[in-house]
């Protein structure tokens, strides 16, 4: 396992049993153990720095404020983040069943209520007792080794790409961010640019973190040496549908920019999908422009999809070739969303040749709570792709009998 110990208790700097278990933890442990001693920097030091083999966490903490002595948890930051590591709550305060259980229900497995003994005979039992649960652990979530590499890559390639855009142009945010605007004759930019010069930064720089990741051999290795190991485990299917519909699917809120790939409740039954060029929806949705839409109907997969591709319920290999988006005319998305709410999925069918439609930009923005998620990249670039190869296929003749003829002798 990788990554750092984070060692967050309020009496750690002080001359105390959790001072002297944390300096015996930096000797025995193989990680590194980073120390705080209240939630703020708990909370500041989490979202800084992604890699943590385990976070061992003091469950009451003596904070003042003011002259008061006032005693805080740390379980709203917890509920209100996704932690991947382990969590060892390690504490004498007692904790309720109930907020046991909410804490169980959100981190499963990887989150473990250890009893803090602060007797100083018992320093070497208690850390040994901690570094044992480490290891187990580990042992048990060997899948999680992808990530933490995964996590240490990324941040040295953040950390190398800011330093060289940095050293090449201090002003690169700027830059980038002006590359979409047009200029007036005094220097000042006009609105709106054609894409949302925010995201243009983003997804330039993200660019070139996934070079980065690309290139790392260790990296590369984890991922080739997990998958090799586990090629034949199983998935429960539920499971499966929760990793595709994640893969797949973000949800949005009402906040997020109008883009390509943005899927729209158009009434009870019916959703569409923006397919407009990413480029030009900024500008389009302020212009109040007409937007491209690939629409269908929630039940059109059942009602649709066989007879579309000419196919019986028990033809397998039709079936299959038709998953596998052989035929040009139509599209299927597999769990597609319904109902966040409820988690209820379909497999939506778009048929091209019935699902272009057009709304106007003031459309999209005043129905912006109708819209939920939208599809991820690259599918979105999949659907548009295939689309855009249907209507603009061109006829071309068959090969003559004769050449066929030649061609298998």
């Amino acid at each position: 396992m990788e990554g750092v110990i984070l060692f967050a208790d309020d009496a750690v700097f002080n001359n105390s049993f959790e001072n002297k278990l944390f300096e015996r933890l930096s000797q025995k442990s193989n990680y590194p153990v980073l120390p705080v001693n209240n939630l703020s920097d708990f909370e500041r030091t989490t979202s800084s720095i992604s890699t943590y083999g385990a976070i061992l966490l003091d469950w009451e903490f003596i904070e003042e404020l003011e002259g008061e002595k006032l005693k805080k948890y740390p379980d709203e930051i917890l509920m209100s983040n996704d932690f991947y590591s382990l969590i060892f709550i390690y504490s004498q305060t007692v904790i309720g069943d109930e907020t046991k259980k909410k804490l169980k229900d959100k981190f499963g497995e990887k989150i473990d209520f250890l009893s803090k003994i602060s007797e100083e005979d018992q320093l070497d039992s208690e850390t040994d007792k901690i570094l044992r649960h480490l290891q187990i652990f580990a042992d048990k979530n060997k899948h999680l080794n992808v990530p933490y590499v995964w996590s240490q890559t990324m941040n040295k390639s953040v950390q190398k790409i800011f330093y060289e855009l940095e050293k090449a142009d201090p002003y690169w945010i700027k830059d980038l961010y002006y590359s979409s605007y047009h200029f007036d004759k005094d220097g000042n930019p006009k609105e709106p640019p054609s894409i949302d010069a925010n995201i243009q930064v983003i997804n330039l720089f993200l660019n070139l973190l996934s070079e980065h990741l690309i290139q790392d051999l260790d990296l590369r290795r984890e991922i080739k040496e997990f998958s090799v190991e586990n090629i034949k485990s199983i998935t429960e299917v539920e499971k499966l549908k929760s990793l595709y519909q994640y893969l797949y699917y973000t949800k949005l809120t009402e906040s997020d920019a109008i883009m390509t790939g943005d899927i729209y409740q158009l009434s009870d039954d019916k959703y569409g999908i923006i397919i407009s060029p990413e480029c030009d929806m900024n500008a389009l949705v302020k212009k109040d422009k007409k937007v491209e839409l690939l629409c269908f109907e929630k039940d059109d997969f059942d009602s649709k999809f066989y007879q579309t591709f000419q196919i019986g319920k028990t033809d397998d290999e039709k079936i299959k070739r038709a998953y596998n988006q052989d035929n040009p005319r139509g599209h299927l998305l597999p769990v597609f969303p319904i109902k966040l709410e409820t988690n209820e999925s379909v497999t939506a069918f778009i048929d091209f040749r019935f699902s272009m439609e057009h709304f106007q930009g003031k459309y999209l923005e005043d129905n912006i709570a109708n819209r939920t998620v939208k599809i991820n990249s690259p599918y979105i670039q999949q659907l548009r792709q295939r689309y855009l190869a249907y209507v603009g296929r061109v006829g071309v003749p068959t090969i003559p009998e004769s050449l066929r003829n030649f061609n298998l002798k």
